[in-house]
């Protein structure tokens, strides 16, 4: 395993501490090796969702999981009807 140095600002530092503090992770170490493992793996899989919402049955789960570019197919007019349905959500 490497060792790696480095700097976070103070407020992110304390951030991460009071997580460990509550017990989710023993060390920054271990913190920092899953928040680096979880960011590489949302980056393999740019364009997906980090977190689904379900309930979904077990084949639907199944696909969810696999790889988003052998799943995922839109043609080009429903890419322009969720577009169209995107440009209309308002936010307050």
């Amino acid at each position: 395993m490497q060792t790696l140095q480095i700097r976070l600002p103070k407020k992110l530092l304390k951030q991460v501490d009071e997580i460990i503090h509550k017990g989710f992770y023993s060390s920054r170490s271990d913190f920092l090796k899953e928040a680096t493992r979880k960011y590489v793996l949302d980056f393999n899989f740019a364009g997906s969702l980090p977190y689904i919402v379900g309930p979904y049955s077990k084949e639907e789960l199944e696909t969810l999981k696999s790889d988003p570019k052998d799943n995922l197919f839109l043609s080009r007019s429903k890419i322009k009807d969720i577009n169209k349905e995107l440009k209309n959500i308002k936010v307050d």
